[in-house]
């Protein structure tokens, strides 16, 4: 799978703007029940001090990655351009999902670790310190069944679930992979979930991050996750939950997930 195809899609990009997010000239490939749907994030700062890794980026990513990559390509900028501002646009910046993750960010003091005095300008004057990429960059969907009905779920599996499928083992091998030697070997990477996680763990296996590069994980910040945020955080606790909260079956990835990120932002925080 090629890296960049921010050419090849720039005309239809142009075109449909929003509107393209679920059509078919944009798909890259179907395996089964899985599919996979082109998203211009291929833009790496490799300046980056802070690394932030999804799973895949989710419908709404897409409407804005589509409708900003419509707004660049119309106003004359160039590929390069119009890739970065995309990126900073769609990346994590969706009103459902970075309120939580600022809130995780400021919770363990990146703020201080990072020398900045908001977090929120991670998106805005200091951008420059953020890179936000996904195991499979691209879009990744499944068909589930149910009653008759199908539904195109996003991608939410294990790493095992994303290497035995051909085309999301090719984009996370071609895609995600290759880009973190492109970035400031200094930086510091975050998985958003349990998937992410282990991608970051298997990079270091082979030897594209360093140990030490990676602090852990944080909850995955989408309000789908229900109470997920407020358990990890310590604000909401088991007993406080309803016996079908679906979070009750994570609670001791959740668990260890925030003592260990509790342990490593605390001894960032005295170096600083």
């Amino acid at each position: 799978m090629n890296r960049n195809m921010f050419s090849e899609f720039a005309d239809r990009l142009a075109r449909y703007g929003a509107a393209g997010a679920n059509n078919p000239q944009f798909l890259l490939g179907k395996e089964g029940k899985y599919s996979l749907q082109y998203v211009p994030f291929e833009h790496v700062n490799k300046a980056a001090k802070l690394v932030i890794v999804g799973i895949t980026p989710g419908p709404n990513q897409i409407g804005e990655a589509y409708d900003a990559a419509q707004k660049m390509i119309n106003a004359g900028k160039t590929a390069e351009q119009a890739q970065i501002e995309v990126k900073k646009l769609g990346a994590f910046s969706t009103e459902t999902m970075r309120p939580n993750l600022v809130k995780m960010l400021n919770h363990f003091g990146f703020d201080r670790i990072l020398g900045i005095g908001d977090v929120n300008s991670l998106w805005r004057s200091n951008a420059h310190l953020l890179h936000s990429t996904s195991v499979v960059p691209h879009a990744a969907f499944y068909e589930t069944r149910a009653k008759g009905k199908l539904t195109i779920k996003p991608f939410a599996g294990d790493l095992d679930e994303v290497l035995a499928c051909k085309i999301f083992r090719d984009c996370f091998e071609s895609c995600f992979l290759p880009s973190l030697t492109e970035i400031n070997p200094d930086a510091m990477y975050i998985g958003l979930g349990k998937c992410p996680e282990q991608a970051l763990e298997y990079a270091v296996q082979n030897g594209f991050l360093r140990k030490e590069q990676v602090l852990g994980a944080f909850s995955h910040p989408s309000t789908n996750g229900g109470s997920s945020v407020g358990y990890y955080l310590r604000e909401k606790r088991l007993e406080d939950m309803s016996p079908k909260d679906p979070v009750r079956s994570r609670t001791e990835w959740l668990d260890a997930a925030y003592a260990q990120m509790s342990n490593v932002t605390a001894s960032l925080r005295l170096a600083t």
